[in-house]
């Protein structure tokens, strides 16, 4: 059987969708930053699998609607190279903040001291570290987050958030997502990570029965403009007073009418986290 190498370079803030599409129709996932704002992603096909290229290819059409992508780029292998190991060359280390570490489990590397090593796989592909918001999430994370603080992740995706909240010393995070898929692979991520005991899993959104009011020090929400306004109502709730909201999945442009709904409902905004085109938004509830 051959098998063909599929490339494309996408910006930072396309990492994200465009490794589902490769995840999901692929095998393998490989990202190798080329630049600032450049980020070249790898999978591999057989050579009779055109349905799962035609997938990848209507998806990344789509995305370019948005905004110009680089060229899909097949290239097929040479017989003997052993695409099960060679795409994982490409994979490096991704350091976020001042001292996490977003580590692949065949990556060699000795901590520094102060390190916080995030073992993360490629999986499902949201929540890889590399879209601006993810990446202004956690740094917004490691700078608020106190030990024993109970944090609920609204929107877990792969848990990358909700682990580094364990690796940082939350106490408990409760980690929510309606998708069944992000649900199963975020379980099977803290499984990996050796976290599951300081999760509690729940598909589904807010309000939940299992979502006590006044419950937690920190809420993450890391979902989009439009579902931080609609879910601002049940979130306000369950954070103690005093307790801080990041808000994040939301685009510069729309930032304005997150932050005016946000006030209206009784948070008070204390810091903005920028990075490229989207806005982080740190609020509190008054005690």
């Amino acid at each position: 059987m051959i098998w063909q190498e599929l490339s494309i370079t996408v910006p930072h803030e396309y990492v994200e969708p465009i490794s589902y599409l490769f995840d999901r129709y692929g095998h393998g996932l490989s990202m190798e930053l080329l630049g600032p704002n450049q980020v070249q992603l790898r999978t591999y096909l057989q050579d009779s699998s055109r349905y799962r290229l035609t997938r990848i290819e209507v998806g990344v059409k789509l995305a370019s609607l948005l905004q110009p992508l680089g060229e899909l780029t097949l290239r097929p292998l040479d017989k003997d190279e052993d695409w099960q190991n060679a795409w994982k060359a490409h994979f490096t280390l991704l350091r976020v903040g001042k001292h996490l570490v977003i580590k692949p489990s065949w990556i060699e590397y000795q901590p520094v001291p102060g390190d916080v090593i995030i073992d993360l796989d490629p999986g499902l592909a949201f929540g890889t570290g590399y879209h601006p918001t993810t990446h202004t999430c956690l740094t917004a994370l490691e700078s608020l987050l106190q030990p024993g603080m109970e944090v609920l992740d609204l929107g877990t995706g792969s848990g990358i958030l909700t682990i580094a909240a364990v690796k940082l010393g939350a106490g408990r995070v409760t980690a929510v997502d309606i998708d069944t898929q992000a649900v199963r692979a975020a379980r099977q991520n803290f499984r990996h990570t050796g976290i599951l005991d300081h999760v509690t899993i729940i598909k589904g959104s807010l309000p939940d029965p299992q979502v006590r009011p006044s419950q937690f020090d920190l809420v993450i929400a890391n979902i989009s403009a439009r579902a931080v306004r609609e879910r601002g109502p049940s979130i306000l709730p369950v954070l103690k007073p005093g307790g801080r909201l990041i808000a994040s999945g939301i685009i510069q442009d729309q930032y304005p009418e997150v932050r005016t709904a946000l006030e209206g409902l009784g948070f008070s905004p204390i810091e903005e986290w920028p990075r490229e085109d989207w806005v982080t938004l740190v609020c509190t509830r008054p005690g």
